[in-house]
């Protein structure tokens, strides 16, 4: 399920957006601070912001900053009317940023949101597989984009870095270009890390590609039922950047 990070003064308009969105997605409330908001796109690693505009003035430019401006490029879909949104027109010139006239429908704006991260997803999706060098391959396959990009900055400086959304996609990868090792999300919708594990096993040309799991649960039986498995390795999310290039040092 997507997570939302839903910025904004706890009003009428944001109890009832997060009351329609919370059956669909996995949303946390946030405050419009600056500083509280800032720790909290950290901590929670949302894949897209929805940010409410009512009650926000200029004071509030620091925050339309760090959400245009951040490396991760989340995608944020802001709310409010035309006059709400003038004290930050410039930052819509951005890519990430996105923009609903009040009042919105629930259905509209899930229809919005889902737009909006296929589109950060398919961008994710295209990634690039052309380099000079003879350095190795990995694949990352994970549903989440904040956890793809935050791999590819761990690892880029070391390897070719390809990234993909689903196990469908993975499969698609590899017969397009053999990774030498890939880095697979466990608990993904659809095709799910332990049937992308048992496809690329099935192939006699890929089954003795190292795959590294990535979980984000850490009780003992999700453990053994990832361990039964028999990946070349296992993190729990986050993984620690050290800790990863190390098993990949080893394996490839």
């Amino acid at each position: 399920m997507n997570k939302i990070l839903f910025i904004g003064r706890f009003n009428e308009t944001t109890k009832r957006i997060h009351g329609e969105l919370s059956e669909s997605f996995q949303i946390q409330l946030c405050s419009d601070n600056v500083a509280i908001a800032t720790r909290m796109l950290g901590m929670y690693g949302p894949d897209l912001v929805l940010l409410n505009l009512e009650g926000l003035s200029e004071n509030h430019v620091e925050l339309f900053r760090e959400l245009s401006s951040g490396e991760d490029e989340i995608p944020v879909i802001t709310i409010g009317s035309e006059t709400e949104k003038a004290p930050f027109a410039d930052f819509y010139q951005q890519d990430c940023m996105h923009h609903m006239n009040s009042p919105v429908e629930s259905e509209a704006l899930q229809t919005e949101i889902r737009r909006v991260l296929a589109a950060d997803m398919e961008a994710i999706g295209d990634f690039l597989t052309q380099d000079a060098t003879q350095r190795k391959y990995v694949l990352l396959v994970d549903d989440s984009p904040v956890i793809l990009r935050g791999m590819k900055q761990m690892l880029e400086d070391t390897y070719r870095v390809g990234m993909v959304t689903s196990g469908e996609q993975a499969l698609k990868a590899i017969h397009k270009q053999k990774p030498d090792a890939i880095i697979l999300d466990y608990e993904m919708p659809g095709c799910n890390g332990k049937e992308t594990l048992e496809m690329i096993r099935a192939q006699e040309d890929t089954r003795d590609i190292p795959v590294v799991f990535l979980t984000g649960h850490g009780d003992a039986d999700h453990i053994r039922s990832v361990l039964d498995l028999n990946p070349s390795a296992y993190f729990l999310k986050p993984p620690k950047a050290e800790k990863i290039r190390e098993i990949l040092g080893q394996l490839i």
